[in-house]
């Protein structure tokens, strides 16, 4: 778990070593003096253009295909709560888990921080408060098109000016009396649920990445695999970063295998799915670099519509909340993952394939009716979830059907369905990497190799995944694969805590 952390919000960008410690409930958040008068400067701005009656959208005027009717200034209070109040209409859905709120209100604080939307500081101050006090309110996810989190937003704000919420919290320790003008639109139009929600996506996948380096390395293992093909030489001639990237963490899994010894591999060349690892794997790399360096460039974006330049006194209409980057970073992660998952599959069935391992069928003790991975269904689930995960790779971009608002809003980017895509993916995702790590283990053991023969980055994954199988007792009572995809989740995890 992240050490704890002070986050002085609006003065550097949050990181997803940010991220992971405010989903951890390790972080602390701090607001400088710096940051206060950056937004009590935006907040002269505001009030300036509402004493001198500027039509400013969602200032003086009503917001999307309403956008052309002015708001009274005697009414302008009363619209920012009926606003909060009348967009946080509750849909069926999942609730947002706590971590992805959590994450969500230090993005939208960390907005607020860098004087660029204009709400009052005495809102920013409350915001904190309630961050400070992890008193959470509750959303509801699925409502979202990706061109701001608004329903969801508005479900977050609400219980600020004592409107009743998904949940007994939220209000934070000093409740509001009441909005002021760009308040509601500010507190709204905010991509921050669907980052926080992205940028847990973008951890697990790494950790889901990580994991998949150590399983193929183990089906090397058990299938006694020629690791020339894996050589450092070949990812340099082929130049590309992902794979050699992966080609490092997999010779350091392996480092000091017997495997690497002469006359120890069966093959001159193994099948694809087997020498190929370090391209494919590779890939999936290329995918996760162009994902996080979308959102981590997200994470600081200033999206809140209409921007307050302090400087100039001016507001700027824009489409910073337009989300087409998210989802095609995360449509092309989740593609990419497919592969890496669908390749996990083939060796699985290809460890267990007599023909290819030497070995009795389904890598039993010996030839016969009884025993082995095959008698415990492996390859059946594997298949079952290599579809899953398959099924839910196809890309959400193109998929917004249009026409919101009037007409007004008439493209969306979808990264929310996107990245919820993507969170379904990863249990079949995890299962498949766990059940190849147990068919990998599995035939190490029927191969007689000592797991301290093992390259030295897998041993401890090996012997843990050695002791909760059921080697020699198959049938005798109900395998549970859970804890194997437990051990594999936290090798692959503490893998990603020693990058940060």
């Amino acid at each position: 778990m992240p050490s704890s952390s002070t986050l002085s919000l609006g003065d550097a960008p949050l990181t997803l070593r940010d991220v992971a410690a405010i989903a951890a409930g390790t972080a602390r958040f701090d607001l400088s003096e710096a940051a206060r008068e950056r937004v009590a400067a935006a907040r002269r701005v505001v009030d300036r253009l509402v004493d001198e009656a500027v039509p400013a959208y969602g200032i003086t005027t009503g917001v999307g295909s309403q956008k052309d009717f002015a708001v009274d200034r005697a009414a302008i209070a009363c619209y920012n709560d009926m606003m909060i109040t009348g967009h946080a209409t509750l849909a069926p859905g999942p609730d947002a888990p706590k971590a992805v709120v959590r994450i969500a209100l230090a993005i939208q604080l960390s907005l607020f921080a860098r004087g660029r939307s204009g709400v009052r500081p005495v809102l920013v101050e409350s915001l904190l408060e309630r961050l400070r006090a992890d008193d959470l309110p509750g959303a509801r996810l699925g409502s979202s098109v990706g061109a701001s989190d608004i329903v969801a937003m508005s479900q977050l704000a609400a219980p600020l000016i004592g409107r009743a919420g998904l949940g007994p919290g939220g209000r934070g320790p000093r409740p509001l009396d009441g909005l002021a003008a760009k308040e509601a639109v500010s507190l709204l139009n905010s991509n921050s649920l669907m980052l926080a929600e992205g940028c847990l996506a973008l951890l697990e996948a790494r950790a889901l990445l990580d994991a998949a380096n150590l399983a193929a390395a183990l089906s090397m293992e058990g299938f006694r695999g020629n690791l020339r093909s894996w050589r450092e030489e070949v990812d340099l001639g082929r130049g590309q970063p992902g794979q050699i990237r992966t080609g490092q963490a997999l010779r350091a899994a392996l480092r000091g295998s017997r495997l690497l010894r002469e006359g120890e591999a069966r093959f001159l060349q193994d099948p694809l799915s087997f020498r190929c690892v370090p391209q494919i794997h590779g890939a999936a790399e290329a995918a996760y670099a162009f994902a996080e360096s979308i959102f981590t460039a997200e994470l600081s974006a200033l999206c809140d519509n209409p921007m307050i330049d302090a400087e100039t006194g001016e507001f700027l209409s824009h489409g910073n909340m337009e989300s087409s980057a998210c989802c095609l970073a995360m449509d092309t992660l989740r593609l990419a993952l497919a592969k890496v998952i669908e390749a996990s599959g083939q060796r699985i069935h290809k460890i267990q394939w007599p023909s290819f391992t030497g070995l009795p069928t389904s890598l039993a003790a010996e030839p016969g009716a009884i025993g082995g991975v095959q008698f415990l269904n492996f390859g059946h689930i594997a298949g079952a979830k290599v579809s899953a995960v398959r099924q839910a790779a196809g890309p959400a971009l193109l998929n917004y059907s249009g026409q919101l608002d009037d007409g007004v809003e008439d493209v969306g980017g979808n990264a929310p369905q996107s990245i919820a895509e993507t969170v379904r993916s990863f249990e079949s995702a995890w299962t498949v990497v766990a059940l190849e790590t147990a068919c990998a283990v599995w035939a190490v053991h029927r191969r007689d190799v000592p797991v301290g023969e093992i390259g030295e980055g897998l041993r401890a994954l090996a012997q843990g995944v050695r002791d909760t199988l059921p080697i020699g007792r198959e049938g005798q009572a109900i395998f549970d694969l859970g804890p194997v995809v437990d051990l594999v989740k936290a090798a692959g995890g503490h893998m990603q805590q020693e990058a940060f």
